[in-house]
């Protein structure tokens, strides 16, 4: 490719899927080998369409948006780990607040307009898989908006977070999304009452590889960090469509109820306790011992992309000036809030290397 690169900054939460499109941009050529042992040849053409969109592309900025005032801490993406991820990443990382006046709209279309004044940058690229929000802040902004990972099959995301050598640690858990309705009255066509049963995190159109968009959100999207409405397992207000992987389903009196009580209408049954996602770094055993499991009880996503989990990157092979040199070490503790349980951040320091994850208190 002949001419200058386009300037972007990348949406930035330490999520898996937005550290896949950082890889993406600044080292296509380890996707490229990966792929060559891929069994199908559907993913590989997938891919070659993914990488053409950030061929033109160059990662200077990192950027995080978070909610005005700093009154809502980040549950799944604590801000203190992010910025340690950039550090690693040896970019520059800015943090832009995002209010709800006049409107979330309004303020993220500000802050991107902003972002080409005074950081030069052309393009704002994002994780979003499904998303429809971020494309309307964009709109106007003066900036180019782009998802190259918008609609991915999930086992082609998760075959290259495993190719650049991610860690990503599950660090928040919608524990409503992996429990099954007891069984209710529905009715047929006709008319006739009959019995169905629904699992939680089937409450939603049924993931597929490419949607239009939707309120609850998984570690995917990481293209915006708020937009009003009710508190999501980051620390987020959550959107009536938006894209950030920071957000979740919102938690209600009534769901959250329902999930404390483990009933709906007059069954007293309890629901399964959660599979053991928290705390577990995504790798192939993982997904293959607790995430898939997972995907045929419940019916859940298996990148997590509708609110069912969050991840923060600890390495990869870009930690570190590109080799892996650095990676985060964390302290944890396990909490439960709500819908959600996370793991509190007590301490976090980057190191030399891929250091042991002490386990969570």
């Amino acid at each position: 490719m002949t001419g200058a690169k386009r300037r972007a900054a990348i949406s930035f939460t330490g999520g898996k899927d937005s550290c896949a499109v950082l890889h993406l941009m600044r080292a296509s050529e380890v996707a490229l080998r990966a792929s060559e042992g891929w069994a199908e040849e559907a993913w590989r053409a997938d891919l070659r369409e993914r990488l053409a969109q950030v061929a033109d592309c160059e990662a200077v900025l990192l950027v995080t948006f978070v909610p005005a005032g700093g009154t809502q801490p980040f549950k799944a993406h604590p801000l203190e780990v992010v910025k340690l991820q950039a550090q690693a990443l040896g970019l520059p990382h800015v943090v832009l607040e995002v209010s709800p006046q006049p409107s979330f709209l309004d303020s993220y279309r500000a802050n991107m307009a902003a972002l080409r004044e005074r950081h030069d940058v052309e393009v704002l690229a994002t994780g979003d898989i499904l998303d429809v929000f971020m494309p309307r802040a964009a709109a106007g902004s003066g900036l180019s908006l782009l998802s190259p990972l918008f609609g991915i099959p999930r086992r082609v995301l998760l075959e290259l977070v495993w190719a650049y050598g991610m860690r990503p640690l599950i660090t928040c858990v919608n524990v409503t999304k992996f429990a099954v309705q007891p069984k209710l009255a529905v009715a047929d066509a006709a008319g006739a009452p009959t019995e169905a049963t629904a699992a939680v995190a089937g409450e939603r159109e049924a993931p597929g590889e490419v949607g239009p968009g939707e309120a609850q959100r998984g570690d995917g999207g990481d293209g915006g960090a708020a937009s009003g409405g009710a508190e999501s397992c980051a620390g987020q207000p959550v959107a009536p469509s938006m894209g950030d992987g920071a957000a979740a389903a919102p938690t209600t009196a009534s769901t959250a109820a329902a999930a404390g009580s483990g009933c709906s209408g007059d069954s007293t049954e309890q629901p399964p306790p959660p599979p053991p996602l928290l705390g577990l770094v995504l790798d192939r055993a993982a997904h293959r011992d607790a995430v898939l499991p997972a995907v045929q009880a419940y019916g859940v996503d298996e990148c997590g992309e509708w609110g069912e989990y969050h991840t923060m990157v600890l390495g990869s092979a870009l930690f570190g000036g590109g080799g892996g040199e650095l990676g985060l070490r964390l302290r944890t503790e396990a909490r439960r809030e709500g819908d959600y349980a996370y793991l509190a951040i007590l301490s976090a320091e980057l190191v030399a290397g891929t250091p042991p994850q002490p386990p969570s208190s």
